[in-house]
């Protein structure tokens, strides 16, 4: 382990709260509708949470779309660009829990991978290719996996034949990328969704919640952390070509979820250890608004330990989010205050759930949704400062 990561690990840990197991007090989703910025979408999809020692974040079956709700009848079909190994987690074992949501095509460079994908996966019909699968009158969205460097290649074709598309994260190469997909979309009328599928799970906006009553009190400093071992130089995350580095993987996750916890904030300081251009390390140190220090760490790095954790330090305790990538594998969120302490558990749907369920209802209703293209140009911009900062050049389109 390099020393960057070392002080990165010393740093986190020394916030870490030091007792958890104590009683807490669990308010009903409903009360939340009087706090600022509380997702209508969400609100309206959840159940109340329950009064425990150690509490999960309860959900009822109000979160799924129901075909039977007679004002959105519409199925949404969903036709994948690519037989990547994300799609399954992302989209099709999701959409299951979704009665008006249905996968129903698929294409890839290879039809016979293609064909093996769909028997696997149970996906109705194969197609010749991307655009094949862009052009069918028989899907409404696109989903794009594809390497980053081609997902502005492909959602704009997408918008351009009048599909909505999802699109992984990071959503462009960067940030002039990223404005041009935005200003396609808004110009062909159509929802564009970064699958920044963390985002939608009701840990975050917990979390959120937490921080804006005041539950640690005036926020002094905050830090997040992603790291994951890729030690296969052949992945590709290690070609800058295709889009790779651990900033455009990994890192564009605490990125986005201090973004959203804090709002706009001013970089200070970023570096990056890397390897012909690809960052397999890079740490980002940010100020608030409101004057706190914020940080945040990423590598895939060989030996790493895998970690996924947000810890913020106030005046009054500490808040601590665990597996915020990933809350529905083992996530909780952890508050150590003056006023007591309060742990919460992730249960019930997954993040990738909970984003296909947003995804549907703004393609029904004409809605919006929270990781839309103009919020994904935001993400690349900071993508791409962080970049410059640390003495290395933002990605650039597959040509």
């Amino acid at each position: 382990m390099t020393d960057s990561a070392q002080s990165r690990a010393a740093t986190l840990g020394s916030w870490l709260p030091t007792a958890i197991n104590v009683q807490g007090t669990y308010w009903g989703f409903l009360r939340l509708a009087t706090l600022p910025g509380w997702p209508h979408f969400l609100l309206a999809r959840a159940s109340s949470l329950c009064r425990a020692p150690r509490a999960p974040l309860v959900e009822s079956s109000m979160l799924m779309h129901e075909s039977a709700n007679k004002e959105n009848p519409m199925t949404v079909r969903i036709g994948i660009l690519g037989a990547a190994n994300i799609a399954p987690t992302a989209v099709i074992v999701p959409a299951k829990d979704h009665q008006d949501i249905e996968v129903v095509a698929v294409a890839a460079r290879q039809r016979d991978r293609a064909e093996a994908f769909a028997t696997e996966h149970s996906i109705p019909q194969v197609l010749d290719d991307y655009q094949a699968v862009i052009d069918s009158p028989d899907v409404d969205v696109v989903y794009i996996p594809t390497p980053a460097a081609l997902h502005g290649r492909w959602t704009l074709k997408a918008i351009k034949a009048g599909k909505h598309v999802l699109c992984e994260k990071p959503f462009t190469a960067n940030g002039e990328e990223a404005e041009e997909v935005a200003q396609a979309a808004r110009h062909r009328g159509v929802v564009v969704m970064e699958a920044m599928h963390s985002q939608y799970h009701p840990l975050w906006h917990e979390a959120l919640t937490a921080l804006r009553s005041g539950e640690i009190g005036t926020v002094l400093e905050a830090s997040a952390v992603f790291d994951v071992p890729i030690p296969d130089r052949g992945d590709i995350r290690w070609n800058p070509q295709l889009g790779g580095g651990a900033l455009m993987d990994l890192g564009v996750y605490p990125l986005t979820l201090l973004r959203y916890l804090f709002g706009d904030l001013d970089l200070i300081s970023a570096k990056a250890e890397d390897i012909d251009g690809v960052d397999y390390s890079l740490e980002g140190h940010y100020k608030s608004g409101a004057g706190a220090d914020v940080a945040l760490f990423t590598s895939m790095e060989e030996g790493t330990s895998e970690v996924q954790r947000l810890v913020v330090r106030g005046t009054g305790g500490t808040l601590t989010l665990d597996h915020f990538v990933h809350p529905q594998g083992g996530g909780s969120l952890v508050i150590d205050g003056d006023g007591g302490h309060r742990d919460v558990l992730a249960e019930g749907a997954s993040s990738y759930s909970h984003m296909l369920g947003a995804l549907a209802a703004a393609v029904q209703g004409g809605g919006t949704v929270p990781t839309d293209a103009q919020a994904a140009v935001q993400t690349m911009h900071a993508i791409d400062e962080l970049y410059r900062e640390a003495g290395l050049e933002p990605r650039r389109p597959l040509a």
